[in-house]
């Protein structure tokens, strides 16, 4: 009984963890910049370091994101607290900044993050490669996020 009880366990294991590395299907859509021009629209996928039953918000369990042509950026993000505004004034954005202010302003209107994450503890991920790409992520909860790369794009972030 119990070999069977073990047994069990341990397929259902080696079903559920290939697919847990997509269990959030965290996404980035392009809404500023060059790639938000792209026909059809490239969309970045996140990928996350532990299995679907791992404690912790998503968000700060991600590992990577694939950006169109194959290209994936590694990083590990962290829990902050926005206690200031950053709004660059040079594009493409010099990364990491110690926050993306003016991304959630152009994702979710003007003000908002003044009125929505400033004080409020929040994730933030610098994800790079060995080509010199710079993705930063950021999000507030599991509904809300945005991301800036060193090519000029901000992202909505999707889960």
């Amino acid at each position: 009984m119990r070999a069977n009880l073990i047994l069990s366990m341990v397929v259902l294991c080696m079903c559920i963890l290939p697919l847990s590395d997509h269990a959030f299907a965290q996404k980035l859509y392009p809404v500023q910049g060059p790639m938000a021009t792209e026909t059809p629209q490239p969309v970045l996928v996140g990928h996350i370091r532990r299995p679907i039953f791992s404690l912790g918000p998503p968000f700060l369990l991600l590992k990577s994101w694939t950006l169109p042509g194959g290209e994936v950026v590694q990083g590990k993000p962290k829990k902050l607290k926005a206690t200031s505004v950053v709004m660059p004034a040079v594009t493409p954005v010099d990364l990491p900044q110690p926050n993306l202010a003016f991304a959630w302003d152009a994702v979710y209107g003007e003000g908002y993050f003044v009125s929505h994450v400033l004080g409020k503890d929040f994730g933030q991920g610098i994800f790079t490669d060995s080509k010199g790409t710079v993705l930063q992520v950021e999000t507030l909860n599991a509904r809300d996020g945005v991301a800036v790369d060193n090519r000029g794009n901000i992202y909505k972030m999707v889960w």
